[in-house]
């Protein structure tokens, strides 16, 4: 009975406090990673892929630009240029996240994150490749906690989510909010998983 309400006290409450522990964890997993450049080749063929699939319409993409140890998207960046696709990126402005197509200028935020300079864009993006911490196979994302991406895809909810990473992020489940928006896909170093779709 002892060793129950033990267990009980230590297993977290709420979901905050369970995706703050997740985090951690995915944090430090990730600044970990080996073999990176090996991993950045196949996600990038992985990606290309998996935009091949959905042939036709616009060919437009809203992607992060990487920092840290998060999923590298510059060499991403440029094999998309070189097809063809006209790309954007984020840029935060207040609590907002603004598209700004991608060019050679940018700026540092205080977060210390490339931003783009320019105007935003306010048409139709087709894909959005989206950073993350940890996802399940459900399609359900642990990011940063700041809510800009599930804000973004609330004002553009035909925007096809993929979230990029590495397989190891895969978790066995993602605590999520009613604010939480959920992955259509999921490109990994090892696969491609399509979530309803």
């Amino acid at each position: 009975m002892t060793m129950l309400r033990f267990a009980e006290e230590q297993e977290p409450k709420s979901i905050e406090e369970r995706k703050k522990q997740l985090h951690i964890r995915m944090k430090q997993r990730r600044a970990n990673n080996e073999n990176r450049d090996v991993k950045e080749t196949l996600l990038i063929e992985n990606t290309l892929a998996t935009l091949e699939r959905y042939q036709g319409g616009e060919k437009t993409v809203f992607c992060y630009l990487s920092y840290s140890s998060e999923a590298p998207t510059d060499g991403l960046i440029e094999a998309l240029l070189e097809r063809g696709y006209k790309i954007y990126c984020p840029r935060v402005v207040g609590k907002e996240m603004q598209a700004v197509e991608y060019g050679e200028d940018f700026t540092v935020s205080s977060l210390r994150i490339r931003e783009p300079v320019g105007e935003p864009f306010n048409g139709k993006v087709r894909f959005a490749i989206v950073p993350f911490l940890a996802v399940d196979k459900q399609g359900n994302r642990l990011g940063y906690g700041g809510g800009y991406y599930d804000r973004y895809f609330e004002k553009n909810p035909d925007t096809l989510r993929i979230a990029y990473g590495f397989d190891f992020q895969i978790q066995n489940e993602v605590p999520t909010a009613e604010t939480d928006k959920k992955m259509d896909c999921i490109v990994t170093d090892k696969q491609a998983l399509f979530i309803n779709n």
